[in-house]
């Protein structure tokens, strides 16, 4: 079974609640951004989940990074619904924050 942008299916995404905020804080730390282990224990990210992600990120080169975080959020807003229009059209930006909207306002 494949998963994200091909790659190999994993069973965490499919219990991790919003798996793109969890890989783009994960990409971000990545790429030498501090503070984000802080931002993502206060916003209630699991060890496991942040663990997760970089396994799947570390391999990968920021290009690939990018367009897995944004298949990932494109995945998610068509499974969940909350995605507008054509997803795959929007930026990671955007969809991070109908995201948001429906993880966090709507409280799903």
């Amino acid at each position: 079974m494949q998963g994200i942008a091909g790659g190999p299916w994993s069973p965490s995404l499919v219990l991790m609640r919003n798996p793109g905020y969890v890989y783009e804080l994960t990409g971000l730390s990545l790429d030498g951004k501090s503070g984000i282990d802080a931002l993502a224990k206060s916003n209630g990210v699991s060890e496991a989940d942040l663990q997760a992600a970089v396994e799947t990120l570390r391999p990968l080169d920021l290009k690939a990074r990018h367009a897995e975080i944004h298949q990932l959020y494109v995945d998610d807003a068509r499974e969940k619904g909350y995605a507008e229009g054509d997803p795959e059209q929007e930026t990671i930006w955007v969809l991070g924050q109908r995201a948001r909207a429906y993880y966090d306002l709507q409280g799903h």
